[in-house]
């Protein structure tokens, strides 16, 4: 415990910050090479029918970390917070029920999706051209690797929570590195196409779980996340508190994938080569979005400690930094796609026709980026000192009351290069929106702890 103290309370902000968000960060960058791998090997096979099915395929491989956060998240927060207030016996019961809630919660899902494939993968937009693609990858990914998948982020947020960030970050980082590695092998070498891609995504995760079972019984003694259903004990006020802070993180992405799922669907009314460079452009633009939620979830145990002290002083230098810091990564993001698109596009597919309209696309969805960050950064720290309510009112401003209303109108008025526009569009309103209710609560001390809510 007073590693833990040291680490949280004592060392300097920066310091601190290096040593919970590099190793998330570092994770996030190799989540997203193996994530943009499946999108190299497979728009190299030259097949657009394949690489839209990918785009088709990401809104339902998306909710697997929507299931993964809504239980994650806010054990993270929770466990965090027990631990600002020493309350080991609370972190560990709170690890039990957000493993087994989370895998309960999946397996569900996964059932529902088996018994309305079909109508699913047609209301996404899938043609006759991209059917069985996508069938095959999501079978692969959600349907048989969903379990393994979700299992292993749930077990990723506790060990951040915790402090554990290096570990959990090598364990998603070796999922990465075995997820292009198998790539190569089932894709290029085998010729499976994106079947291969799929296979090699299920497999990666699986052996990502692994490890982190591995991890968790050799370190069974000092560590406090407890899957020994027995030794659970949990009042209904701290379960509901798990659940409601994660459900805004959750929430977000199920309305960003609703919204993939709109956007998609008219967009393949455009032609399915015009889905295929789409979805290379938001595959694109996950990295700068991957990166924030990298920095935004290495500082949230940080957050949280500091929360549950009473350490106003330390929650805002940490909130200040992070906003500088994500400051300058947006500039160089928003930069590089204005100057190098074409060439940003060619390194994911070798079709000019697909480059060219990829090009066009990026130009002008990329000024989504800032307002995509911050808003991450806003519910990050909500989540992270247990105000799930701004968290939420973020979460519907930006993809139900903005985005979603948004493509629908563009679409109707402006077409094609409208369904562009909305993300940007809808974002910085979100963004205003973000530092509106984040100054309210600045100005009225609610980043100040009240004890009861830990």
């Amino acid at each position: 415990m007073d590693d833990k103290k040291e680490l949280f309370e004592n060392l300097p902000v920066r310091k601190a910050m290096f040593k919970f968000v590099m190793p998330t960060v570092l994770s996030q960058l190799v989540t997203i090479i193996y994530n943009l791998g499946d999108t190299f090997f497979v728009g190299h096979t030259g097949d657009s029918d394949q690489l839209s099915a990918l785009t088709l395929s990401f809104p339902i491989f998306m909710m697997l970390t929507a299931l993964a956060n809504l239980f994650g998240i806010g054990a993270n927060s929770m466990i965090s917070r027990s631990l600002g207030i020493s309350n080991e016996k609370q972190a560990k019961a709170v690890s039990t029920f957000s493993f087994y809630g989370g895998i309960s919660v999946t397996a569900f899902f996964i059932l529902l999706l088996v018994i309305f494939m079909n109508p699913v993968l047609i209301a996404m937009g899938a043609s006759s051209n991209t059917y069985e693609f996508t069938k095959d990858y999501i079978t692969w990914v959600v349907v048989i690797g969903g379990i393994p998948s979700v299992a292993g982020m749930l077990l990723a947020h506790m060990l951040r929570a915790e402090g554990n960030s290096k570990q959990a970050s090598i364990g998603m980082s070796m999922g990465g590195v075995i997820n292009i590695i198998l790539d190569f092998i089932f894709v290029p070498l085998m010729g499976k196409g994106i079947t291969g891609a799929a296979i090699a995504t299920a497999l990666s995760n699986v052996a990502v779980c692994i490890y982190f079972f591995i991890l968790i019984y050799k370190k069974r003694d000092t560590t406090v996340i407890c899957l020994n259903l027995k030794k659970f004990r949990l009042p209904a006020k701290i379960m509901s508190e798990v659940i409601f802070v994660g459900f805004p993180a959750s929430l977000l992405i199920i309305l960003g994938s609703t919204a993939n799922i709109v956007l998609t669907h008219y967009m393949s009314d455009y032609g399915d080569i015009n889905v295929a460079a789409f979805g290379v452009v938001q595959k694109v633009g996950s990295i700068a979005i991957q990166i924030t939620v990298g920095v935004t979830q290495g500082i949230m145990p940080l957050l949280g400690y500091n929360f549950a002290t009473g350490n106003e002083k330390r929650v805002r230098a940490v909130n200040n930094n992070t906003i500088v810091l994500l400051s300058a990564y947006t500039v160089v993001c928003v930069a590089a796609a204005e100057l190098f698109p074409e060439k940003i596009m060619a390194l994911f597919t070798s079709d000019n026709q697909t480059i060219a309209y990829g090009a066009v696309f990026m130009k002008k969805w990329f000024f989504c980026v800032p307002g995509m960050c911050y808003t991450c950064l806003f519910n990050s720290i909500f989540q992270a000192i247990g105000k799930w309510k701004q968290s939420m009112a973020l979460s519907l401003l930006r993809q139900a009351v903005f985005l979603i209303p948004m493509l629908i109108i563009l679409n109707n008025t402006l077409g094609m290069y409208g369904l562009v526009w909305a993300q940007p569009i809808s974002d910085t309103v979100a963004l205003i929106a973000g530092i509106g209710i984040y100054g309210y609560m600045s100005r009225h001390g609610q980043l100040k702890c009240d004890v009861s809510c830990v």
